[in-house]
């Protein structure tokens, strides 16, 4: 009779992203959290302790600071080179954070350890044997003093940090002291090497000015014959008036040639046309001429119309006419040779006056380069005798800054004693302390949990070795408990561990089996807890039931299930009713692994234990067998061929992933038919049914204490 019913369906298996290791559960993680809280706090607390201890046992530091204010210009100290550039000028950027740099660089802090005598004094410096040499001094103090530029400003921030208070404040003021004496000393060694160039300048200067003296009057020896006095627009003004000669010797050309091609261009007989050329023709004489022949005309004009041709006034008109006519021909004729003569008269004229200009150009370009040169001598002196006199100039405000503060630096603010010590800063570092302790706390705890290679919930189990989880066993002992104490499926029915068997159970139903194999990994995981309870429960239910106990390392079920008042069992068949013990449990029967070994002592083989299965299905109506554990005896490999269905154990926070898989694999190598898994000791409680079970408990408990159903038939 089969009182198990085909299995759903498993869960996929998937491999881990870190083999050994369960798929991560975070709700395990958190857990693990809450349960190792503790250790968080406590190493929390190992931090705080030890900033604790550093802040009280460790040296106090005291700062004392001072602000400085730096003049852009130093007008006292500076004087103009001989191109009249400043040699010193504090406007840039880069020269406020050059001299920021300055007060603490080496010099500096040895100028300052000397005059306060700091190196012979242990509290400021540990003693040594052969002492220290510059360099280590100027690397232990530049470690505790610092000059700032305030950003946007002119005030540099000077700060020195020493164990003693007062000392602090010596040495700030002392490093601005020293700075001003050493600035001071700087302009006037400055002073003193400007002075000696400009000396020696001012003695190279005077020589050029008498070579340059010399130069202008050989010069003025040589050209004698200049008149180097004259006004320096003369010569110009003489080359404009020549110039604007030889354009009117041009204009004039111009005309006269325009006179003679006029004249060229007429007929010889053309008188009117010689008298009208130009301006002749307007003459007094020559209109009087042309007057009187015109009127001469008129008149002969009428006396021909008066008179014959050889009338003696016809004759005497023709006649005066004919005088008049040769008059004003002899005009023309003079008028032609007069233009004749004037258009070469004009030419010649104009190539004296153009040879004349060219001639008078050169001499005057000439005697004008002569007066450049001479210029040109005469600004040479005047230059040497101003450079001269600038250096002297020089030389005498150098003679007169040698008195004055040269400083640029004016103290803003006066350092002060500080009243409390900058380091440690105990609120701060103990606050830090707190908080990185906390989080190496943390860290440690959330490692211990990522680290863990067991299995502790449903979802790490299925998830893992991709088998489903029949039944969660909730952990019901402490670590010494003890197997007698385990039936709790009788002991406590209403708990909830039998209410987990219960479903164990039912999960089963689904596959049908006829015959159980309970397995685990490694020993110790409840193999034998589980495989007991779900016996039990079997008969409980009316169902012979038969126990096999095949572990034949531990076989523990004969001093659990069998009375010893009983006594031995009688001979026969394995599984026959006088072989199979009974307990003292109604329909639950014993099969002990004493009683189906060989004749050498060796467990039976595989044929054997099929065969007893076999006589078992005719006998009781379901088999549960408690075999060894997988990988430590091979003996369950051996039977689990052999059985209906094969359960495997696993621990919650015992058993580690590579040891459940290897166990798993090794089923599926021997082909057995794995059902799932139970997780034993499983401490993910369900709030909810854990309060419905034992209010469940508690309606039995008043059911059986008042009037039941039962009593009143």
């Amino acid at each position: 009779m089969n009182q198990f019913g085909a299995g759903p369906t498993q869960p996929s298996s998937s491999e881990t992203l870190f083999p050994g290791f369960p798929t991560l559960d975070l709700n395990r993680l958190i857990k693990v959290v809450k349960q190792r809280l503790w250790l968080a706090m406590l190493i929390a607390a190992v931090f705080v302790g030890i900033a604790i201890t550093y802040v009280t046992l460790a040296p106090k530091i005291y700062r004392s600071s001072a602000v400085i204010y730096v003049d852009p210009k130093n007008d006292g100290a500076v004087f103009k080179g001989i191109k009249g550039a400043s040699s010193s000028n504090w406007d840039t950027l880069d020269a406020l954070k050059s001299m920021a740099g300055a007060i603490t660089n080496g010099t500096m802090i040895l100028r300052v350890v000397d005059k306060l005598e700091l190196k012979d004094d242990p509290t400021f410096l540990k003693p040594k044997e052969g002492g220290y040499n510059d360099a280590e001094i100027v690397t232990f103090v530049g470690q505790n003093v610092h000059a700032d530029l305030r950003r946007g400003t002119r005030l540099i921030d000077v700060m020195v940090k020493d164990k003693s208070p007062e000392r602090a404040k010596l040495m700030a003021e002392t490093f601005i002291e020293e700075f001003q004496i050493l600035m001071r000393e700087q302009n006037v060694d400055s002073s003193s090497k400007s002075r000696k160039v400009l000396e020696e300048e001012a003695a190279a200067q005077l020589v050029r000015v008498q070579e340059a003296e010399e130069q202008l009057q050989a010069f003025r020896i040589a050209n004698s014959d200049v008149s180097f006095a004259e006004d320096k627009n003369h010569s110009s003004q003489k080359l404009l008036d020549l110039d604007k000669l030889l354009s009117a010797a041009e204009n004039e050309v111009i005309m006269r040639k325009s006179e003679y091609e006029q004249f060229a261009a007429l007929p010889e007989d053309d008188i009117e046309g010689v008298l009208g050329i130009g301006t002749y023709g307007s003459q007094d004489h020559i209109q009087k001429f042309i007057l009187a022949r015109n009127q001469k005309r008129a008149e002969f004009a009428s006396i021909k119309t008066q008179y014959e041709p050889g009338h003696p006034k016809y004759q005497q008109c023709k006649t005066d006419l004919a005088g008049l006519e040769e008059q004003v021909k002899v005009v023309a004729e003079t008028v032609g040779e007069t233009i004749k003569k004037g258009y070469a008269r004009a030419v010649e004229s104009e190539e004296r006056l153009v040879e004349t200009v060219r001639e008078q150009k050169l001499e005057l370009i000439k005697v004008d380069g002569v007066k450049q040169q001479y210029r040109a001598l005469q600004r040479k002196v005047e230059a040497a005798y101003a450079t001269y006199d600038r250096l002297l100039d020089r030389i005498n405000d150098t003679d007169v800054s040698d008195g004055v503060d040269e400083t640029v630096i004016r103290v803003f603010s006066e350092p002060l004693v500080p009243a409390k010590p900058i380091s440690p800063k105990k609120k701060l570092t103990v606050m830090i302390a707190g908080v990185f302790g906390s989080m190496c706390g943390m860290a440690v705890v959330l490692g211990i949990g990522l680290l863990d290679r067991t299995m502790n919930s449903r979802q790490q189990v299925e998830s893992t070795l991709g088998l489903s989880v029949l039944a969660e066993v909730p952990q019901a002992f402490d670590k010494n408990w003890d197997l007698k104490d385990s039936l709790l499926v009788t002991s406590e029915p209403n708990s909830l561990v039998s209410e987990s068997f219960r479903a164990l159970r039912t999960s089963l139903s689904s596959y049908t089996p006829r015959s159980v194999m309970v397995t685990s990994a490694s020993p110790g995981e409840g193999k034998s807890f589980c495989a007991s309870n779900l016996a039990l429960l079997q008969a409980n239910m009316g169902y012979r039931t038969l126990l096999v106990d095949a572990d034949f390392c531990k076989p523990r079920m004969a001093e659990l299930f069998i009375d010893p008042m009983r006594g031995p069992a009688a001979e026969g068949a394995l599984t026959s009713q006088n072989l199979c013990q009974p307990t003292s449990y109604p329909n639950l029967f014993l099969l002990s692994c004493g009683r189906f070994t060989s004749n050498t002592g060796e467990p039976m083989n595989g044929e054997i234990f099929a065969q007893m299965l076999q006589d078992a299905y005719n006998a009781f109506d379901c088999v549960i067998i408690d075999t060894s554990p997988i990988n430590v005896v091979s003996d369950a490999l051996t039977y689990s061929r052999h059985a209906d269905a094969v359960v495997l154990v696993v621990r919650s926070g015992k058993t580690k992933t590579d040891e459940a898989r290897h166990a798993m694999r090794e089923l599926q190598r021997m082909r057995a038919s794995l059902a799932g898994c139970v997780l034993n000791g499983s401490s993910n409680s369900n709030s909810d049914q854990a309060a419905y079970v034992e209010g469940t408990s508690r309606s039995k408990a008043t059911v059986q204490l008042g009037h039941s159903p039962a009593s009143s038939l």
